[in-house]
This record gives C-alpha cells, structure tokens and sequence, in this order.
C-alpha cells in the first residue's frame, strides 16, 4: 500500500514564514539560523497530511544551535567539504523530530 501525501497550498503562510525567517537570520547575524530553520519545517508539517494524518514537527531552534556550530566550523575547517555530512545530519534531525499529531 502506497502512502497518500498531501500539501497545503498556503502561499501567503510561506510567504510571511519566509520573510520572519530571513529576517530572523539577518538581524541575529546567523545566529538564529536553527531557529529559522525550525520555524519553517514547523510550516510546512502543518500543511501537510499523510494517509489522511497531520504531522507535526516538534524540534527546537536551542537544541540546533550546538550542532549547528560544530557543522558550521567543521564545514570551514574542511574547506566544504563537510557540508555533505550537514545535510544528511540536518535531514536527519528533521525527520526524528516530525511526528503524527494523533
């Protein structure tokens, strides 16, 4: 049996989390980078179902913020290179904290 996804259009919900999370970034210099990050997969869990079922993302902006600097130096150290290995781990972060809502 094939999963049914479903997405919620919400143009003008993306457009207001998109602005709120550049805005965030920029006035915080890249430190709320996470946080940005949390708020807009905490958008889009809300705007999708999955076989008819909400899901909701329940990470945290503050419990990002470590692992994001050490990705962010490891990527510098590594001239780069790193940044295959932040992605994976980002993703991966993202999916352990998405659950169903019931």
């Amino acid at each position: 049996m094939q999963k049914q996804f479903e997405f919620n259009e919400d143009v003008g919900g993306l457009f207001v989390n998109l602005i709120a999370a550049y805005l965030m970034v920029f006035f915080t210099l890249g430190i709320a980078t996470p946080w940005a990050f949390c708020k807009l997969e905490r958008w889009k869990a809300k705007n999708t179902t999955i076989d008819c079922r909400k899901i909701k993302f329940i990470g945290e902006g503050s419990s990002l913020l470590g692992k994001f600097i050490v990705w962010y130096l490891l990527t510098l150290i590594t001239v780069g290179i790193y940044s295959f290995w932040m992605i994976n781990k980002l993703q991966k972060f993202k999916i352990e904290n998405t659950v169903f809502v019931d």
